[in-house]
């Protein structure tokens, strides 16, 4: 994950209101990712463990708490992509002032007035018939330039893929098959989000938009293994993340997608396009990856300006999440709309 939060705004100001929380996330990620001393395992690994006695009181303490700080993560989530759309509208009305402040200054300017005075054969005023309304104007700017802008939220979002994202290895088909069980670079994926698959928890994802049926969907599994067009028997049975060296190997996962969990990773997926619009082409099984699942996500790809594959690859994994793959950071899921689809668009052809 990245080592260092991104500059506080993109212009370099340092009175970032958001830097503070970016802070604090960011604190945590490397809390979970240390260790106190040099001989003992990451802090993730370590809470990790106690899920070999989830049933007894300490383990159960400690998995709720879990449960509580990934929902917490969640909310921010949420709140965080709300506030950049409300960030871009309020920086949409910062540029007009400043569009309006630079004319009004201008237009008002004795300069100006005398040019035009001059047109009309009038002499030239000795002062501006309008005094100090570029002083009054610059007051307005300097009060414009306090609203936050969109690119100060991106400290937040950086900290949140820090314990969100996911990385996994590449998607060779040709090389995976049942027996696969290495699935996700766990150096490079967020630690809350390996915890969410060692506790087996889930994770409540939020923001569908306007016309969504749903306010928010419990996502399990999805992301703990590799996925791609092909049955239930050809794909891996099993998501095992191990952590250290050998011979000091340990296993901090594992999640077997065989009897009732059986798709419950593609049916998380298709939950997701549904509730963000994409109901078409029908499934004949929402817990399998088969074309019509596979054209859903073609769709997804050409509305999220993703490259069509049909394929769960990390960047249409992550935006299914609200992550932006390639940046390291938030991206809000776009719905489904029709008039976004190029004409003659077919979800499934290859």
């Amino acid at each position: 994950m990245a080592d260092t939060l991104p500059a506080p705004t993109s212009d370099g100001r340092a009175d970032n209101p958001f830097r503070a929380v970016a802070i604090l996330l960011d604190a945590v990620g490397r809390s979970l990712e240390a260790s106190k001393r040099q001989d003992q395992a990451a802090r993730w690994v370590r809470i990790a463990r106690v899920r070999e006695f989830r049933d007894d009181g300490i383990a159960k303490g400690v998995m709720k708490a879990m449960d509580v700080l990934t929902l917490a993560v969640a909310y921010l989530q949420r709140f965080t992509l709300d506030a950049n759309d409300l960030l871009v509208q309020g920086d949409a009305a910062k540029a007009l002032v400043e569009v309006s402040a630079e004319f009004i200054k201008t237009a008002t300017s004795k300069e100006f007035i005398n040019s035009l005075e001059m047109a009309v054969g009038q002499d030239p005023s000795p002062d501006s018939p309008i005094p100090d309304v570029a002083n009054i104007i610059d007051k307005i700017v300097q009060i414009a330039d306090k609203v936050p802008e969109p690119d100060d939220l991106k400290v937040i979002g950086a900290a949140l893929w820090r314990l969100l994202g996911i990385e996994q290895a590449s998607l060779d088909e040709a090389k995976l098959g049942a027996t696969t069980e290495s699935h996700i670079v766990v150096e490079r994926t967020g630690k809350l989000r390996l915890l969410q698959f060692a506790f087996d928890q889930n994770f409540r994802l939020q923001n569908f938009g306007k016309g969504a049926g749903v306010s928010s969907l419990d996502v399990n599994r999805l992301g703990g293994r590799r996925l791609w067009e092909a049955g239930a028997d050809k794909l891996p049975s099993k998501s095992v993340g191990k952590y250290g060296d050998a011979p000091d190997i340990e296993t901090v996962w594992e999640l077997d997608f065989s009897t009732d969990k059986a798709g419950a990773d593609v049916q998380d997926a298709n939950s997701i396009l549904e509730a963000l619009g994409y109901a078409d082409p029908a499934v004949p099984d929402r817990k399998v990856f088969g074309a019509e699942f596979a054209g859903r996500l073609r769709t997804f790809q050409q509305i999220n300006e993703i490259p069509l594959s049909g394929k769960l690859d990390n960047a249409t994994l992550n935006r299914l999440l609200h992550l932006d793959f390639d940046a390291k950071n938030l991206k809000r899921a776009k719905r489904f709309k029709a008039d976004a689809l190029p004409k003659g668009f077919d979800p499934l052809k290859k």
